[in-house]
């Protein structure tokens, strides 16, 4: 019996000892993450940004030269987002910048076929979703 209660102060103090210095990521960190979805003939990115930057080039595989282009910038506070859309010899299809609230929809863009996107996001605070797609 007293082994029993050796062990259990053991166990006790062992895990009350013990501490998280981890730098896992947050579910804060997790919500103001951006989402992409790149496949065949559509791209989309979206992000509820707070004070994010990063640089991204994304391959676009797309089978059509006809496009639906949307970018949307709501609860805009601050910071930039460049976005271009590029073809396969760097020829842009597609650019603009956020620094404020805005909507853009373009349908029936005809041109040639998009073959990357870059996206160079600066402190960013705001919801942002652009999509591109073949018709």
């Amino acid at each position: 019996m007293k082994c029993s209660y050796c062990l259990i102060i053991g166990m006790i103090l062992c895990l009350t000892s013990c501490q998280d210095n981890s730098t896992s990521t947050t579910v804060l960190d997790l919500l103001h993450s951006p989402v992409t979805t790149n496949v065949t003939n559509s791209f989309t990115y979206s992000i509820d940004a707070k004070q994010y930057s990063d640089n991204s080039y994304n391959d676009l595989s797309f089978l059509s030269d006809s496009l639906v282009v949307t970018l949307s910038s709501s609860s805009y506070l601050s910071g930039q987002a460049i976005i271009s859309v590029s073809d396969s010899s760097n020829a842009t299809i597609f650019s603009d910048t956020v620094r404020s609230n805005k909507t853009i929809a373009i349908a029936h863009l005809k041109t040639t076929k998009p073959r990357h996107c870059r996206l160079n996001i600066t402190n960013l605070t705001a919801k942002l979703a652009f999509v591109i797609a073949g018709q």
